[in-house]
């Protein structure tokens, strides 16, 4: 990763993806639309359980739009990315990457499974403790609640200065699931990263969380979905 001023950039090995077609502003309304057809496209990535795969649904007057699936451990996270940002899985970590084109932030959300499938409680201090040993000497200048899901989540904004020169800000989202948690965080430049809010909290108002499709997976098709 390099980092100079207002030039940052954050280097993940992302691939590009195709433009996306949903419009972004109607992010909430393309979710609440899961009961209708879909066309799916091919899978992404895959893994014995981490797959990542876009699928095409019809809404009207729209057309087309796309959201993205990733399916694991028998779970579903459905969300839509900010337009024109590449998504990328890292099946080994559990984690999936999202970069704008110009490489001046990114996103990441972490899929962190339990031993068991109940809930687990979200403690303030304990994720507090969790991200200062992420970020040693990291300063949490903000927190406050979210809705992921139907979820209520925990946000933490937090500032580090990297390599002793650039002043990098992250906000940090976490959200409980039975049998585990998903971690968001955006990071950008310090002096940028208002630019990006928008783009983070639409991501988190688009993402579902949902047991997998039970269908088997139809010939030439990803998900099973029709």
């Amino acid at each position: 990763m390099r980092l100079h001023g207002d030039s940052f950039r954050l280097e993940y090995r992302a691939a590009q993806l195709d433009t996306m077609k949903a419009l972004y502003l109607c992010t909430r309304a393309l979710m609440g639309l899961a009961a209708l057809a879909f066309v799916v496209t091919p899978t992404l990535a895959v893994a014995d359980d981490f797959r990542l795969f876009t699928e095409t649904v019809r809404v009207p007057d729209l057309g087309q739009v796309t959201n993205y699936v990733l399916a694991t451990e028998g779970r579903r996270f459905v969300f839509v990315p900010p337009p024109k940002w590449s998504v990328k899985s890292d099946s080994k970590n559990k984690t999936v990457h999202l970069l704008p084109e110009d490489l001046r932030a990114g996103i990441n959300f972490k899929i962190k499974l339990e031993q068991n499938s109940e809930k687990p409680e979200l403690k303030p201090e304990q994720l507090r403790e969790e991200i200062m040993e992420r970020y040693p000497g990291a300063a949490i200048t903000n927190e406050f609640k979210c809705y992921i899901s139907g979820a209520e989540g925990i946000v933490f904004d937090v500032r580090r200065l990297l390599e002793q020169k650039t002043m990098v800000s992250s906000r940090i989202a976490f959200v409980a699931f039975g049998g585990g948690r998903v971690e968001f965080e955006l990071t950008a430049n310090a002096e940028r990263i208002a630019d990006y809010h928008f783009v983070f909290g639409a991501l988190l108002s688009s993402f579902r969380i949902g047991p997998a499709a039970t269908k088997p997976p139809i010939s030439g098709q990803a998900g099973g979905l029709k």
